[in-house]
């Protein structure tokens, strides 16, 4: 005690007299990193269920917060003002180069984040059927949250609790979003109401909702007293509390909020849409490319990548047009060998087996964390497009390549190779599991997502498959065309849809038409433009600006370019907006000249 009391009495002094040159400041980099550290932890606290779908189990399991409120807008708002704040007080100059990026990105993310707090996005987002959406987000945390042990269920129990309160502030944020004029299209609030409808049955047994999970999963270490005890408390506050409030969710939205709904398709029916695509766009593109710019790129891609699929085509037997492509696929029945979803899990584990031994000739470094390939859950499988989920910091949680599976007799095997080379390895679960276990770098970098570079290199990733042998065969490789085609198409829809006048149907038939699309997907396509504006446009642009430093390596570099060495280069410092990623890059390849 006595020895704490001296190191706290120096520790002031050494505060008071910090001008003085015999008692040094704290270090530039030290305060950045205690700055990084509160930074993540005060995030978490604002929204604890990141850390749930992010770390997994934490202190922050039980908690719930309103986030759609005008109060917790405001407390993001101070939030982003204190970091900035913070930073003006730490000298960039006196960083080392990794820190001066932790210091960027620290900025750039609450400048964004103000921006987009300037505007009505929360209106737009807070009932779509994909990632953000009320419905969709609960049917995904009830399956990651963590149920270990009888503290794991409690926790469970009070932040469920608190749904009612939260889906009652819902409606009072939508019906003054109607009242400002401001709604969600009437085609996404379709696929919305049934993921609600699912989770609150009609029927006071709550049993067939996908909330009634964790009661048929408990952990062997919960004994059948402390079991009964659950059930007994959770079915009570399902059957009496939380059903109902889902229910009258979705009444409201039905009866009364559906007839107000916008039946325009893009953001430029809103009362600031314009402004609002425009920051959408700079966001998930990191670009300052204009609408216009991006939509004449999207149709030279568009028009070279087409030459491309058509001339694997030839191999196979197909002669065109693209638009035909579809219905010479679905003319052979054995391009369509699945009966089940085990099925196409079992397929798809057999591709991962063939590329995994041969990752260490494209890369240095590779990930420990673990990889699983599993179905979509049912629920939302009908609206929700194939993604990668993120591990937890234990691992207790894989990193997991969802599909969705809604019949497999409709399931071809055209396109999984690069869809499994795109979210899986060397794509998303790669990249985002070695960023993961970088522990060099702060918390929240580790977490933080760059859409253009994410996916961007998701589809660099795809075209990795040539060297791992995935496109030996004609299919395949017509699969690995039409995938770049459609993320070339997505340039001219997703800005067609919402700067240039376009209607989901136009959408639709331009998809169809130009890219091969199958009509069903067309129209989950539409609608996943209309949810998430801007973020369709980041893989195509991060592919290409990918790709284009790679060039800019190997010119330069010539012989001496090492595939290798670029790669563990590019993914060393995580997840960056492009322009930094370049500028970053282009400082290595002038380090490896010198050598």
């Amino acid at each position: 005690m006595i020895g704490t009391r001296i190191l706290l009495l120096l520790a002031g002094a050494c505060a008071i007299l910090a001008a003085h040159p015999g008692c040094a400041a704290e270090p530039a980099s030290a305060r950045l990193d205690r700055l990084a550290q509160e930074v993540h932890e005060r995030s978490l606290d604002l929204f604890p269920l990141a850390e749930t779908m992010g770390r997994g189990a934490g202190p922050r399991q039980g908690r719930l917060e309103l986030t759609f409120t005008a109060e917790h807008r405001e407390r993001q708002r101070r939030y982003h003002l204190w970091i900035l704040n913070e930073l003006t007080e730490i000298p960039a100059g006196e960083l080392r180069h990794s820190e001066k990026l932790t210091h960027q990105l620290l900025a750039y993310r609450s400048r964004q984040a103000l921006e987009w707090l300037e505007l009505p996005f929360h209106q737009h987002y807070i009932l779509i059927h994909l990632d953000g959406g009320v419905g969709n987000n609960l049917i995904r945390l009830v399956s990651r949250q963590p149920f270990r042990n009888e503290a794991d269920y409690h926790a469970w129990l009070r932040r469920l609790q608190r749904y009612p309160e939260f889906l009652d502030s819902v409606v009072r944020l939508m019906r003054d979003g109607m009242e400002a004029g401001i709604t969600i299209p009437r085609a996404i609030l379709d696929r919305s109401l049934p993921q609600l409808r699912a989770l609150a049955p009609d029927a006071r047994e709550p049993a067939t909702s996908a909330l009634w999970r964790p009661v048929s999963r408990f952990p062997a270490s919960m004994d059948s007293a402390a079991r009964d005890r659950f059930e007994a408390a959770y079915r009570k506050l399902l059957v009496e509390e939380v059903l109902p409030a889902i229910r009258r969710l979705a009444a409201f939205v039905e009866h009364e909020y559906m007839p107000r709904a916008r039946t325009t398709d893009g953001l430029s029916g809103l009362p600031q849409g314009d402004r609002m695509y425009s920051l959408a766009v700079r966001s998930q593109t990191t670009t300052d490319m204009s609408v216009d710019e991006i939509h004449e790129l999207g149709l030279r891609e568009v028009s070279r990548i087409q030459g491309r699929l058509l001339e694997a085509g030839k191999t196979a037997g197909f002669k065109g047009p693209v638009s035909e492509l579809r219905h010479w696929l679905a003319a052979n029945p054995e391009n369509f060998p699945f009966t089940s979803g085990d099925q196409v899990i079992a397929y798809l584990n057999q591709l991962h087996a063939r590329i995994v031994p041969q990752l260490p000739g494209l890369f240095g470094k590779l990930p420990t964390t673990p990889f699983e390939i599993r179905l979509t859950d049912q629920a939302i499988a009908a609206s929700t497009p194939a993604q990668w989920y993120p591990p937890s910091d234990d691992r207790s949680r894989p990193g997991v390549f969802a599909i969705p599976i809604v019949n497999p007799r409709e399931r071809s095997t055209y396109g999984l190779a690069s869809l499994l080379a795109h979210e899986g390895m060397p794509g998303h679960h790669l990249e985002g599991a070695l960023r993961l276990e970088r522990s060099e770098i702060p918390a929240f970098r580790r977490r933080f997502r760059i859409n253009a570079f994410g996916e961007g290199w998701g589809l660099y990733a795809e075209s990795l498959g040539h060297d791992l042998g995935l496109y030996d065969e004609p299919l395949a490789l017509m699969g690995r065309y039409g995938a770049e085609l459609f993320r070339a198409c997505r340039l001219v829809a997703d800005t067609g849809l919402h700067a240039r006048g376009w209607t989901r149907e136009r959408v639709r038939r331009y998809l169809v038409e130009e890219c091969g699309t199958s009509e069903a997907r067309a129209v989950n396509e539409a609608l996943r433009y209309m949810a998430w504006p801007g973020q369709a446009l980041g893989y195509k642009l991060g592919e290409l600006a990918i790709r284009d430093i790679r060039a800019r390596a190997e010119r330069r570099l010539g012989t001496r370019f090492d595939i290798r060495a670029f790669h563990d280069a590019f993914l060393a410092e995580g997840q960056l907006p492009l322009g930094m990623a370049g500028e970053r890059m282009d400082a290595w390849i002038e380090a490896q000249e010198k050598r």
